[in-house]
């Protein structure tokens, strides 16, 4: 460009219909009063004269079409393809008599002037409309058991136009699919439903190709405007492909159902972590929204239809892969183990409404799940791990609480034991020096295998029917030493000790002291010495103090408990006044401090 010259910007392009211009006005004028009067014609006259009148009329259209898309008006070709199919169609209708076999002839005309004058959009519109009036016509026609296949089969088609044609034909054969593609899949997906084990699955197949074609419409850029969101039709396309399925599975039986879940949830499970490349965003959704409806369908069919057998078959199909996935990725454990656990649970426990099993094999099943998946969460670091705790604590739970609603005690009771000595266990493993839990002791570990054993021991003395007190809190102090775990042996000897030898010291000598019971009060004589020797030998204070309290307390209660009332009454107050005398000439307060004469 010289310098000087100056350069004007275009101007913008006008909105439609202003960018037309007056030919194209007069065009599209005429073609509409063309056609009109034709349609007219045909319903007000009728009769094989006006239906010749306008087939020629088409004829003489069509061949203006193909001279002047020949000469390179495209303008006047596609307005005089679009009259000419107009006019033949309505020529076609004269008396009602445009019939199915007519109509696809009037299609396959317009395909062939298409192939003729390949530059002019309006003749494969015009035979894509033939199509659907072909289809409309024989709805009525054919058997109601094929309707559907019949909707879909039309929606399939107009997909497939929408996909390989030019992007104006790709458009319009979109729009004017959708209302088909709808009550196709809807239509379709009730015979999935319903009808027999044969219609059910034509139905299904149908409903997920036509599914996969709108799938495939996403990928091409002419159609996004009309498709909306990106994850939209993803998700539509699964929704309506996982409830076709759900639905025909069911003619297999509920096993077929089970196994339509199990599909279901690996292809929710295994998709995100599979699906790669630049169509992830595209399948993923479609993947993830289909697994799930097709899971969820089946275990709600499942559940109505009291399934519980093939329900279990479910969580165990579902518990095989997760386990899997559990052991070979570590970095998948915290989330897959859980999982496992917890289908593998559901599928014991289904067994007791399915009838194959007892509470006693089911708890029994739970227990050794529990220890499983204590095993398994033990090299795991705290966060990773809590989850699947969390999940073996319930089946332990769930199986002693079978156990004794059953009225099963002594299975109770073994079941607790052991729950107990594994909790115990692994709270020490996972709290050793060269643990995941290294100086943190696993506290909620020793203190639930410590519950554990202490109510073992209390269904122990339930069921043996004794009333001695100490065979429930000599446990109850065995287990609050259990809890403090290793801090016995490290920690400062009060916080650790001291509440489980007070709860095994107070209550049994209080009733040395009070009852007339003259064993127990040597027993706890002699313990209480042995409490003391064993503390200052270990170099413990909590023992010692301890040992010591009880064995003053229990000669002091003895020998007030033997003296005459008055003269016990005598101690008790003396002994009263004088730790209180004590106290206040330390601290004294009010009238504490003052001499008796300044007392009014």
């Amino acid at each position: 460009m010289t310098q000087g010259m100056r350069t004007t910007p275009s101007a913008p392009v006008p909105p439609f219909p202003y960018r037309s211009r007056p030919p194209q006005v007069l065009l599209a004028v005429g073609a509409v009063l063309l056609v009109s009067a034709g349609a007219t014609l045909a319903s007000a006259y009728g009769g094989p004269v006006v239906r010749a009148a306008l087939l020629a009329l088409a004829g003489g259209a069509a061949a203006g079409s193909v001279r002047a898309g020949r000469a390179g008006l495209r303008s006047s070709a596609e307005t005089f393809a679009a009259s000419a199919a107009g006019l033949a169609l309505a020529a076609g209708d004269v008396g009602a008599a445009l019939t199915t076999g007519s109509a696809l002839a009037l299609g396959g005309g317009f395909l062939l002037l298409g192939r003729v004058s390949p530059a002019t959009a309006a003749w494969p519109l015009a035979a894509w409309v033939a199509v659907q009036v072909a289809a409309l016509r024989s709805l009525d026609a054919v058997p109601e058991v094929v309707r559907a296949e019949l909707v879909l089969g039309v929606a399939l088609a107009g997909l497939g136009v929408a996909l390989v044609a030019r992007p104006v034909v790709a458009r319009a054969a979109a729009v004017t699919t959708a209302p088909w593609w709808a009550a196709g899949v809807l239509a379709g997906t009730r015979q999935a439903w319903t009808a027999d084990a044969g219609g059910r699955w034509l139905a299904a197949g149908l409903v997920t190709a036509v599914a996969g074609g709108l799938l495939l419409a996403r990928l091409r850029e002419p159609l996004d405007v009309l498709l909306g969101p990106p994850r939209l039709v993803p998700a539509v396309s699964g929704a309506v492909t996982g409830a076709a399925l759900a639905g025909a599975s069911a003619a297999g039986g509920p096993v077929a159902v089970a196994v339509a879940g199990f599909v279901g949830v690996l292809l929710a499970t295994v998709a995100p972590g599979e699906l790669r490349g630049r169509h992830r965003g595209l399948l993923l959704p479609a993947a993830q929204t289909g697994g799930v409806l097709l899971a969820a369908l089946s275990i709600a069919r499942l559940v109505v239809g009291a399934h519980w057998s093939a329900l279990a078959l479910l969580l165990l199909l579902t518990a095989a892969p997760t386990g899997w996935v559990a052991a070979a990725r570590p970095g998948d454990r915290p989330v897959a183990a859980p999982t496992a656990v917890g289908c593998l649970a559901g599928a014991a426990l289904l067994g007791l409404p399915a009838g194959w099993a007892s509470p006693a094999v089911v708890a029994a099943a739970l227990t050794a799940l529990y220890l499983l998946s204590l095993a398994a969460a033990a090299p795991l670091a705290r966060d990773a791990r809590r989850a699947t705790v969390i999940a073996a604590a319930a089946c332990a739970v769930v199986a002693v609480l079978l156990l004794l609603a059953g009225d099963d005690g002594w299975l109770a009771l073994g079941h607790l034991t052991v729950q107990g000595i594994a909790t115990l266990g692994w709270a020490w493993w996972t709290g050793r020096p060269e643990g995941p839990d290294a100086g943190d002791d696993a506290p909620a570990a020793w203190r639930a295998g410590a519950a554990q054993l202490v109510l073992a021991a209390w269904v122990a003395a339930a069921l043996t029917g004794t009333g001695v007190v100490e065979a429930y809190t000599l446990p109850a102090a065995a287990g609050l030493l259990l809890a403090a775990g290793r801090r016995l042996v490290r920690d400062a000897s009060w916080p650790a000790w001291g509440p489980g030898l007070l709860t095994a010291a107070v209550p049994s000598t209080t009733l040395a002291v009070l009852a007339s019971d003259p064993v127990r009060p040597v027993l706890v004589l002699a313990l209480a010495a042995a409490a003391m020797v064993a503390g200052a030998r270990a170099g413990l204070r909590a023992p010692l103090v301890v040992g010591a309290g009880t064995a003053l307390a229990l000669a002091l209660g003895l020998a007030v408990r033997a003296l005459p009332w008055p003269v016990a009454a005598a101690l008790a107050v003396g002994a009263v006044l004088l730790v209180v005398g004590t106290r206040r000439e330390r601290t004294p307060v009010a009238g504490f401090a003052a001499r008796l004469a300044e007392l009014r």
